[in-house]
C-alpha cells in the first residue's frame, strides 16, 4: 500500500516538474511584462472643454500635436517580490529542509516513524514532495500578492506552521 502511495507523490512531484519546464517556454504577452515591471501610465489630457475639441481635432487630423498631452506613471502598486515575499517563502522553505533533516535523523535511529503516512520515508522522496509542495505554496503567494490580495501570507504562513510541528515533535523525540 506505502509503495503505492510513494509512487504516486513522486509522479506528482515529477508531473509537477515537468509543468514548470514547460511553462518557462511559454511566450509572455508585453502587457504581462510592463504590469511586472509597473511600467503603465496614463494619458492625461486637457481640463475642461479643451478635451472636446483636442479630441475633434484628433480625429479630423486638424491638429499637427501628437495627441498625447502628458505621461504620468499610474498610482504606486506594491512591489511583488518585495523582502517580506523573499523572507516568509524563504522562511517556510527552510523549514521544509529542517523538517526533512529531523525526520531523517529521526527515522535513522529507529525511535520514531513519519507521523504523515502519504509522505514517504526515503530522503528522495521526501525532497521531491517537499519541493514541490513549497513550489505549489510560493506560486500561490506570488499571484495572490501580483493581484493585490493580503492572503498571499496565508499559503507560507501554514507551510510554517506545518513543519514547525514536524521540528518540534522530532526535537523531542531527539
Amino acid at each position: 500500500m506505502m509503495n503505492t502511495v510513494h509512487g504516486a507523490m513522486l509522479g506528482f512531484a515529477i508531473t509537477m516538474g515537468a509543468l514548470v519546464c514547460s511553462a518557462q517556454d511559454a511566450t509572455i504577452p508585453i502587457r504581462q511584462i510592463e504590469r511586472d515591471a509597473q511600467l503603465s501610465a496614463r494619458l492625461t489630457a486637457p481640463a475642461g472643454d479643451a478635451v472636446i475639441s483636442h479630441a475633434h481635432e484628433m480625429w479630423s487630423g486638424s491638429s499637427s500635436a501628437a495627441g498625447f498631452v502628458s505621461v504620468t506613471s499610474e498610482s504606486a502598486r506594491p512591489q511583488t517580490l518585495s523582502r517580506g515575499f523573499f523572507l516568509i517563502n524563504g522562511l517556510h522553505l527552510g523549514m521544509a529542509a529542517f523538517d526533512v533533516g529531523m525526520t531523517q535523523h529521526c527515522l535513522a535511529d529507529r525511535n520514531s516513524r513519519e507521523g504523515n503516512p502519504l509522505m514517504p520515508s526515503s530522503l528522495a522522496g521526501q525532497v521531491s514532495v517537499e519541493i514541490a509542495s513549497v513550489g505549489i505554496a510560493t506560486f500561490v503567494s506570488y499571484r495572490l500578492k501580483k493581484h493585490g490580495s493580503k492572503l498571499w501570507l496565508l499559503s507560507p504562513s501554514i507551510g510554517i506552521a506545518a513543519h514547525t510541528v514536524g521540528v518540534v515533535s522530532g526535537l523531542a523525540r531527539y
